[in-house]
């Protein structure tokens, strides 16, 4: 006789919670033929999440509330691909609506059903795996720039794979010119809404009024020279994505009408009474410091948290060298395309220059120095002799604090002579580690000290000269 196979072989689950909530939960699945992991800390749930390919989580919330933050809001982040499911302790709505703000899919009040629960993860893991197989898959070839195989692009272009699938609000953070928009349009134009449009605006070329005025729109009569009524750019970005480029030049008060509109998906028109309705996605990209800007007062931190539901960070060209050679040759393929060009590449004696350059402007710089090295170039081969008047970029860590000396020892390890006071040798420490991570929150972690910590560090070495 043969058996009828059970609709969840071939998947994994994991179950986090504690016995005998964790035995029941793993006879349920078990029963749908589901493979089971188990966790009963946020340690081992977090280290499975990384490991183990996973249709979906069941989260007790009976680990308590600091660990059930954390383990959803590393899930959301990290593996926003894996759907979450969060088995309630009490059967109040403001338990179902924190962790479903947190990245929940769904909240299973007790008791637990095991046959209701199956029903639901079914059609949730259904769900998700639909969602899945409807989208082109993210490749760095699409995009002149988002080019190389370093393991930190690997990184963002298997973050962008796995956000691009849904629509959400996006975060990017890094320095000018490492490619942020390009990154953008990647996350649109490989999601569920490519068919609309993707709407970017600089925020640092427009004042307070006329920033407004581009995303709101106004009315006729609103104010001189309003002869008709005119549509912002949310209404044109409806049901696609707005791309906000260096969002922290945003004046506060605009920061706190963009806030409302991410709350209650509806804004006015500059001048009108009436509320306009839209449903788009944020993506939002920086090189500033938010962190530091909330502290000072100049960014709104509930719109940091709405912003940043899932993070991307940049690297800069700086700490991905390996990929340079790729980049050049990408750029004197784009170039020859655009210009009917007849380049084959570049001479050995300028790759070697420009693989030493510490480029500070990042792929934007490297790209100016390429194009303009092939439209002076005297043959087929960009050479030394197409860039003389070319200077190389050198690195700086940020203003007020200097990097600490390179030696000959390697990028494990730090020398610190034995004549050093321990507040100097601390400040070299500190400084070596923020070189080397990717981001100050990773350099926190490496220190073994809270982020607090590690800008109030910063600014001391500031005032410090």
């Amino acid at each position: 006789m043969l058996k009828t196979r059970q609709w969840g072989q071939g998947i994994a689950c994991l179950v986090v919670a504690e016995e005998p909530l964790r035995d029941a939960l793993t006879l349920a699945l078990a029963s749908a033929g589901i493979s089971v992991k188990v966790a009963s800390t946020e340690g081992g749930a977090l280290a499975t999440l990384e490991k183990a390919p996973l249709a979906a989580v069941l989260l007790a919330h009976s680990l308590g509330s600091a660990v059930l933050a954390s383990i959803l809001t590393s899930a959301h982040r990290r593996h926003p691909e894996v759907p979450v499911v969060v088995l309630g302790a009490t059967s109040t709505v403001d338990e179902a609506v924190d962790v479903m703000r947190l990245g929940a899919v769904d909240y299973l009040p007790p008791p637990i059903d095991s046959q209701l629960l199956l029903l639901r993860l079914r059609r949730i893991i259904e769900h998700h795996k639909d969602e899945k197989s409807k989208l082109p898959s993210v490749k760095a070839s699409d995009f002149v720039g988002l080019v190389g195989a370093s393991s930190a692009m690997m990184r963002v272009f298997g973050t962008v794979e796995k956000v691009s699938r849904y629509k959400t609000n996006v975060l990017l953070l890094g320095e000018s010119g490492t490619g942020k928009e390009l990154i953008a349009r990647a996350l649109h134009s490989h999601g569920p809404r490519r068919q609309h449009l993707f709407v970017p605006i600089n925020c640092a070329t427009l004042g307070k009024e006329l920033l407004e005025n581009e995303l709101f729109g106004h009315e006729r009569g609103a104010f001189t020279g309003a002869n008709e009524r005119k549509k912002g750019l949310f209404e044109l970005a409806d049901s696609g994505t707005l791309f906000f480029d260096e969002i922290g030049e945003m004046d506060p008060s605009t920061q706190a009408k963009l806030l409302r509109v991410l709350e209650r998906n509806e804004f006015r028109r500059v001048g009108g009474t009436d509320k306009v309705k839209v449903d788009l996605s944020v993506i939002a990209a920086t090189n500033r410091n938010l962190p530091d800007l909330i502290a000072n007062g100049k960014f709104r931190e509930d719109l940091y948290y709405r912003l940043k539901v899932v993070t991307v960070v940049v690297p800069p060209l700086r700490e991905r060298k390996e990929d340079i050679p790729a980049l050049i040759e990408s750029f004197i393929a784009d170039f020859n395309r655009r210009n009917n060009g007849k380049i084959k590449g570049i001479s050995p004696q300028l790759l070697k220059r420009f693989m030493e350059c510490d480029w500070t402007g990042n792929v934007r710089e490297i790209k100016n120095a390429v194009e303009s090295a092939a439209v002076l170039a005297m043959g087929d081969t960009i050479d030394a002799d197409s860039v003389d008047n070319w200077t190389p970029t050198r690195t700086e860590v940020s203003p007020g604090v200097s990097a600490p000396a390179r030696t000959g020892v390697s990028s494990d390890e730090l020398r610190i002579p034995l004549t050093a006071t321990l507040a100097e040798a601390e400040r070299t420490l500190i400084l070596a580690q923020l070189q080397r991570a990717k981001t100050k929150e990773d350099a926190a972690h490496a220190l073994g000290i809270g982020l607090r910590t590690l800008y109030t560090k910063l600014r001391e070495y500031e005032a410090q000269g």
